[in-house]
């Protein structure tokens, strides 16, 4: 195994690439720049261009200098790959964020002869941030800079891999003064320790599709333990063997994938919330499951209304929500009933009530209405300026403020600490309840495209109510009758005080969805005028020019 090799004994290969884009198999090289070497100094380089199979974008042209006509006579990577294999053998890769790098090596090496580069690989941008975090710039131009190594980087790929490999030799004694001798401890400091583990899960990923869709991961039992979504499932799957990041326990344990393609991105953020809360993987966060909704609730029936918390939905009471956070609609709730004097319980007045211990009562905390009778329009009119904060806050806000202030001053820290949280507490939930309340009222249809292929979502009150999915010419007639179904066959409007929690998550990452630019958005006003935009949007109905009077016509 190389990990055993000494650094002072070891040849190592730095290589590096230049690409047409960033995503492998979709994405062509377009030249392999290579550099052997050991501690002594460079022994070989290795440089060719390669002929892609898609276009060199113009950004691309215009970094590296490599245009369409050097690359006519260039020979195919197949053959570049054998070349560079032999060159290699026996040595240790090497790379500046290699990554990026291996990806495309390791996806040209299994299609050539089935199994990825060899490991391990020592990464000169990892290595470099654990022996310099002094440094601000870790590109290897200020490197180069910083390190005096006799080539510069140009963005060409020779020029680079041997600016990579003067680094490592720059960097080797550093090593050795910290005891690290040997390859396997270069990669376990660089945070790389199981890369070869990894890179043998890299073939789970050769039947997955470069396309949008969710991606879920099993584990030797076939229990889902994470779900995920991407524009490209291949690209984003194959990252997770690619050691150094947070997520390499849980791709240790990866056994087998099952990928579902999707048409649109939309559908992939949907899908991937119901999968994640259909079987609760380990490996995903809480927060990406559906959560509780919260409403505020006032008594109704009652002369002294009761205000609470409770989950959403509900159908009975005056409600105000839904809020996302538990824990700022309580907070919330208990800083308008301490400031506006309102009762502290929700239990039913009746004669029983005066019976029960409370020590809010015995205080004198509490407006008390089981045993007293507090004047009735007075509470009413407290009550409607307790609910009036959610609307306007700024009274209430500064009545907070202060408060904490005042008891800061006092050295009363436990009450200053009550108010601040009283203070984050009305900011999450106003900022919750806005989001919410935009999402809702939004009618709109979104039109996304992908390889010719659109999909239609006719959103109303902020949930997808209907979707098109297909050609143009597929979809065509059906637009008038899901319009005319949707928005003006007289439905009720969504209620958000009546959603559960699962519509209140999709709510919320479709008004996510909505911040990006991966769409055309359609607004929703009459049946003929939206009919109208949306078939100009997919490009269905063509102005045509006014012809002239007295032009002359042609037969």
């Amino acid at each position: 195994m190389l990990s055993g090799y000494a650094l002072s004994e070891c040849d190592f290969v730095a290589v590096d690439l230049e690409t047409t884009g960033c995503r492998p198999g979709r994405n062509s090289i377009i030249e392999v720049g290579a550099a052997r070497f050991n501690a002594a100094g460079v022994i070989s380089t290795f440089q060719r261009l390669v002929r892609p199979s898609d276009p060199i974008p113009r950004a691309v042209e215009d970094l590296t200098g490599i245009g369409a006509s050097m690359l006519i006579d260039a020979p195919a990577i197949e053959d570049v790959m054998r070349e560079f294999r032999e060159f290699a053998q026996g040595a240790v890769l090497v790379a500046h964020n290699y990554r990026f790098d291996l990806s495309f090596l390791d996806h040209e090496a299994e299609r050539v002869w089935g199994t990825p580069m060899p490991r391990p690989t020592i990464d000169t941008l990892s290595l470099t941030r654990r022996l310099r975090p002094d440094l601000r710039r870790y590109s290897l131009g200020s490197l180069a800079e910083e390190y005096h190594t006799p080539t510069t980087p140009d963005h060409r790929a020779g020029n680079d891999a041997l600016a990579t490999g003067e680094l490592l030799i720059a960097l080797i004694p550093e090593l050795r003064r910290l005891g690290i001798e040997d390859v396997g401890a270069v990669s376990a400091f660089c945070g790389l320790s199981n890369q070869s583990a990894l890179a043998e899960r890299l073939v789970l990923t050769r039947s997955l599709p470069d396309e949008s869709g969710v991606y879920l991961f099993r584990d030797a039992s076939g229990d889902v333990i994470f779900v995920g979504h991407a524009r490209s499932l291949r690209t984003r799957a194959r990252q997770y063997f690619y050691p150094g990041a947070a997520t390499d326990a849980m791709a240790a344990e990866v056994a087998s994938i099952t990928a579902v393609r999707t048409p649109s991105h939309l559908d992939a953020l949907l899908l991937e919330h119901r999968l994640v809360d259909r079987h609760k993987p380990r490996h995903n966060p809480t927060a990406h499951r559906s959560r509780a909704g919260y409403l505020i609730k006032v008594e109704t029936g009652s002369a002294y209304p009761a205000v609470s918390v409770v989950e959403a939905p509900r159908k009975r009471g005056r409600l105000i929500g839904p809020f996302t956070s538990r824990w700022a609609a309580l907070t919330l709730v208990e800083n308008l009933k301490e400031v506006y004097d309102l009762r502290r319980c929700s239990r039913r007045l009746d004669a029983r009530l005066p019976m029960i211990p409370c020590a809010r009562r015995d205080s004198g905390t509490c407006p008390a209405p089981c045993v007293c009778v507090p004047d009735a329009a007075e509470y009413a009119e407290r009550l409607n300026a307790a609910l009036g904060v959610l609307e306007d806050d700024t009274d209430f806000r500064s009545l907070l403020v202060a408060a904490q202030r005042s008891a800061a001053r006092e050295g009363r820290y436990e009450d200053a600490i009550l108010y601040r949280d009283g203070v984050r507490a009305l900011d999450r939930a106003l900022s919750s309840l806005a989001i919410v309340r935009e999402a809702a009222g939004r009618d709109v249809v979104l039109v996304e495209e992908t390889d010719g292929e659109v999909v239609v979502s006719f959103l109303r009150g902020g949930l997808r109510s209907a979707v098109l999915r297909g050609t143009r010419e597929h979809i065509e007639p059906k637009i008038a009758a899901t319009l005319e179904r949707v928005y003006f066959s007289g439905a009720p409007a969504i209620d958000p005080l009546r959603l559960t929690s699962e519509k209140i998550a999709e709510l919320l990452i479709i008004a996510a969805f909505i911040e990006s630019d991966a769409y055309l958005e359609v607004p929703v006003t009459d049946a003929t005028g939206t009919s109208l935009r949306l078939r100009r949007a997919l490009g269905l109905d063509r102005r045509t020019p006014r012809r002239r009077h007295g032009a002359a016509s042609v037969c």
